[in-house]
């Protein structure tokens, strides 16, 4: 039966909590070594999943070869990641080192994964260890796992794509941030190692990505929040900003030196474009910010739906726990936008009761201020381009669990987590062979080991500084429609009314290798006409000679057609390694 007495109620769950932390306390004091294996199991996961990502997808091979021209050639990174949209590259050489001094510590093609999942690992831990501290009550275990285990933790901090490596700096601005608040603050940092941090977060983001500016109001609140503070104290707080700033700023000077305040910038100023955007967005824009902190899978698993039902045809087993995790990752984010909307008289824990009232006004302001950016921008409307708010959305999950806790509640979290790292754990088995670097890690590894960007890949035309483009070796004359050689391609129906391609290519070239082979389907009418066409780029490297059969997915059929065929238009040519290093 219930307890009717709510006061008894109360006092017997605050008793259940109490043993729940003493029990957990008493377990790592008894045993010193359990919680370092746990979170070194939790590492290698992390790694491991990391290393199971696509690796030959374009922009994770630019992001790679920044750093590895760097190895390979000693010169200064001036710039980093490139802005597609406007063919402009972000300035400064953090991105680039962050790739290539793994590679000079250790030349092999999974270093820089190492260090990113070093940063990133240190950075979630650091957040959960936080949290924990901002709620005592709160099983930590949920904490911990669900930071480090979440599909964007997973999928955007443990690869070397540029976006992974926002997490380190957001952490970093974010724990000032809300030490420097006063109605979140813990006083673990004072007021200026707060806003250093943030100095020093901003400025390692204005080297990584694009969404930088959003930090620049949640600094301006910071800063203003300690307005009754004596005048002495803000501008030291100023000043220790500037110190923080100053440290990754310095890997930002030679750009600016070099090339002047206008050449420096990179031209990223091309990007603002002031535009009407649908407030409809806003909803929108809230959704994806609840999803940073709940199990999102789809956006992770395919482009399209076609090619989603295609890599679970392949893999029936994982089906189940995809359908289960993907099921909680709906239901989690409008849970919690209820109980965001709702009236904080719900409030379990008066202790933390204004701190979840301003978590609430800071989810609200933050969404609102991704909203205006986007009038301002040329990118659409995308989940990524605000990931650098995910701790935000983080630290707000764990508050909104405050609202669910009990004895029942952590059973099913524990299972909920277990579904997802096994889920993850599944995926990564599964698409390791298809995507990642082990589909084709020899010639990657050795023209690391020659030190030849030019085994490897090039980088896009408009990068300033960034080596040759394209191939320019009179010695090795080449034309991808001539080299490449279609020996077959079979298409039939495959799930969810998709098009499948199965297809046969040789590399006829003796002294070119190729990779990014791009692709067009044309599908015609009875007559001959033309009623459709498709490109996409087959993602590996072919060496000379390289015989390879490949399956491809096209998505979903579109208008009827009665036959259909398959060429080879471009390709992006490669110095071929060796026959010896192979």
């Amino acid at each position: 039966m219930k307890n009717k007495n709510p006061s008894y109620a109360h006092v017997e769950g605050r008793h259940e909590h109490t043993n729940d932390r003493l029990g957990v306390a008493m377990f790592f004091s008894s045993n010193r070594y359990a919680f370092a294996m746990v979170l070194g199991a939790l590492f290698a996961f992390r790694l491991l999943f990391g290393l199971s990502s696509e690796f030959f997808f374009e922009d994770v091979t630019q992001i790679f070869l920044l750093g590895f021209r760097y190895h390979a050639t000693g010169q200064w990174p001036f710039f980093g990641p490139d802005v597609v949209w406007t063919k402009s590259e972000i300035p400064g050489a953090l991105q680039a080192l962050l790739v290539g001094v793994p590679l000079d510590i250790a030349p092999i093609p999974e270093s820089p994964f190492i260090l990113l999942n070093l940063l990133s690992f240190a950075a979630l831990a650091a957040l959960a260890w936080y949290t924990c501290a901002q709620l005592p009550r709160s099983p930590r275990w949920l904490i911990w796992g669900w930071f480090l285990t979440i599909p964007w933790t997973l999928q955007f901090s443990a690869h070397p794509i540029n976006t992974s490596y926002i997490l380190p700096g957001a952490v970093m601005f974010f724990l000032g941030f809300f030490e420097t608040i006063p109605a979140l603050t813990l006083q673990r940092l004072s007021p200026a190692v707060a806003h250093a941090l943030m100095g020093a977060g901003l400025m390692w983001l204005i080297q990584i990505h694009m969404s930088w500016p959003l930090l620049l109001p949640f600094a301006f609140v910071a800063w203003l929040s300690r307005w009754h503070d004596r005048p002495a104290a803000l501008a030291r707080n100023t000043a220790a900003f500037c110190a923080g700033a100053a440290v990754p700023g310095l890997l930002l000077m030679p750009t600016l030196l070099r090339y002047g305040l206008h050449g420096g910038s990179g031209g990223v100023l091309r990007n603002i474009h002031v535009h009407f955007v649908n407030p409809w967005i806003v909803v929108t824009t809230l959704a994806r910010f609840f999803s940073f902190a709940s199990l999102e899978i789809a956006r992770f698993i395919g482009t399209d739906g076609a090619k989603r039902l295609e890599f679970f045809d392949r893999h029936r087993w994982l089906a189940p726990f995809a359908a289960a995790v993907w099921a909680i990752g709906v239901v989690q984010p409008l849970w919690m936008l209820i109980d965001w909307a709702r009236s904080s008289k719900r409030w379990p824990d008066p202790s933390t009761l204004t701190r979840w009232q301003t978590l609430r006004i800071l989810v609200g302001g933050s969404v609102l201020l991704v909203y205006t950016s986007y009038w301002f921008v040329m990118e659409p409307p995308q989940a990524h381009a605000f990931y650098l708010l995910a701790p935000v959305a983080l630290l707000f999950a764990a508050f909104w669990w405050t609202l669910l806790d009990s004895p029942r509640s952590r059973r099913i979290a524990a299972g909920v987590l277990a579904l997802n790292v096994c889920f993850h754990a599944g995926l990564a088995w599964a698409r390791a062979p298809e995507i990642s670097l082990y589909r084709n890690r020899a010639p990657v590894a050795a023209a690391i080991r020659l030190k030849q960007p030019e085994m490897f890949a090039h980088r896009r035309e408009f990068a300033i500084d960034g080596g040759p483009a394209a191939l320019d070796d009179p010695a090795r004359p080449y034309d991808p429609r001539r080299d490449i050689e279609v020996l077959s391609a079979e298409y039939r129906g495959g799930p969810g009314s998709s098009l499948h391609w199965t297809i046969t290519v040789r590399n006829r070239s003796t002294v070119v290798a190729f990779r990014d082979l791009l692709y067009i389907t044309t599908y015609l009418d009875d007559r001959g006409s033309v009623v459709e066409e498709r490109h996409e780029r087959l993602k590996d490297i072919f060496q000379p000679g390289t015989v390879r059969t490949i399956e491809v997915n096209d998505g979903r059929a579109g208008p009827k057609f009665s036959s259909a065929r398959f060429q080879i238009v471009a390709a992006e040519a490669l110095v071929p390694v060796p026959a010896g290093e192979y």
